[in-house]
């Protein structure tokens, strides 16, 4: 099958000629998740063009577009000849004319821009959406990606946008509660937010800043545990907060660490068999956090979790069904 991948189109740094890549040099969660989906769908001997991300290094059946624009998009798409397109920018880059098959996957919160055609990451950010029946496909995960080590450090790790609807503070008061240090890896655009948790917490936080290629996953296998503390307060979209799914908690099982988080969102449907999921009214204290610990399970239990459920090859099988009734003309909400 021939599909045509959108994603958003984002610059990357101050480079005004770079965009964020597939996969991403740094932060980029949708950008994981269509590399990660790709490799599953070459694997599975489809052909597939990507927009929105020039740059990409290319690879067997892969075509990279230099499209930005909706016309140039339009043009290239033509030209592949898809049998589906896959959008992942909620509408905002995809032309809409209607020509072509069209399966959306949403990665935000709340009500897409259309309901048609939809595809889930959670069964908690489909319900706040306001659909019932369409498909709920969890974010893959290709354990050749991804560096396993059953050995752990002394550190426990804060991995996307520190933020407080992401729980990076509530991080920081877990890790002091363990009594173990915390490396926070990601984007700060709130400066305030992350001077208030430097200050609060200055022997507890290293702030390492946005990191990519081998030194992030490295940083993954290696922690003890990663924190996925979402909140739902404090989002910069406006509303409340509900974490749609959480790349990172896949990402970390399948490199044999184990996953802490709020019951926020998608995390109590996916960390589970994964990890532990907090109490959401009790006040962090050594106790809970030494319970939170010893509950984890072992690297080898999260790796096999991993990839049972959200496995690259798996979830586009899942994808190629859904592409499937798109393209015989089959509609959802």
């Amino acid at each position: 099958m021939k599909i045509a991948m959108i994603i958003p189109p984002f610059r990357y740094g101050a480079d005004p000629s770079q965009w964020i890549t597939v996969p991403p040099q740094g932060y980029g969660g949708i950008q994981w998740v269509a590399a990660t989906l790709i490799d599953g769908l070459l694997e599975t001997g489809c052909e597939v063009l990507l927009l929105g991300a020039p740059g990409s290094p290319p690879r067997s059946g892969l075509t990279v577009s230099t499209a930005i624009e909706r016309d140039e998009i339009r043009t290239a798409i033509d030209s592949f000849g898809p049998a589906v397109v896959h959008d992942h920018s909620n509408l905002a880059a995809l032309p809409l004319d209607g020509q072509w098959p069209v399966v959306s996957t949403h990665h935000l919160n709340g009500v897409p821009a259309s309901l048609e055609n939809g595809v889930y990451v959670s069964a908690a950010q489909r319900l706040k959406a306001g659909s019932e029946t369409a498909p709920v496909i969890r974010l893959p995960v290709n354990p050749e990606r991804c560096l396993f080590q059953e050995e752990k450090d002394d550190y426990l790790l804060f991995m996307g946008r520190v933020s407080a609807h992401k729980g990076a503070y509530e991080a920081a008061v877990f890790a002091h509660a363990a009594n173990l240090p915390l490396k926070v890896a990601g984007p700060a655009w709130e400066p305030e937010y992350l001077d208030r948790m430097l200050a609060d917490y200055p022997h507890t936080v290293d702030y390492i800043g946005e990191v990519g290629g081998h030194f992030r996953t490295e940083l993954i296998a290696h922690a003890k545990a990663i924190l996925v503390l979402s909140q739902t307060s404090g989002s910069p979209f406006g509303g409340r907060w509900a974490e749609p799914g959480a790349t990172v908690v896949s990402e970390a099982a399948a490199s044999g660490t184990p996953v802490i988080a709020s019951n926020n969102g998608c995390l109590p449907e996916i960390v589970p068999s994964v990890g532990t999921i907090l109490p959401s009214a009790p006040k962090i204290t050594a106790t809970t956090a030494k319970a939170a610990m010893d509950a984890l399970p072992t690297a080898h239990e999260v790796l096999k979790a991993a990839v049972d459920q959200w496995g690259h090859l798996k979830i586009a099988q899942e994808y190629l069904t859904v592409y499937e009734r798109a393209a015989r003309g089959e509609r959802w909400t």
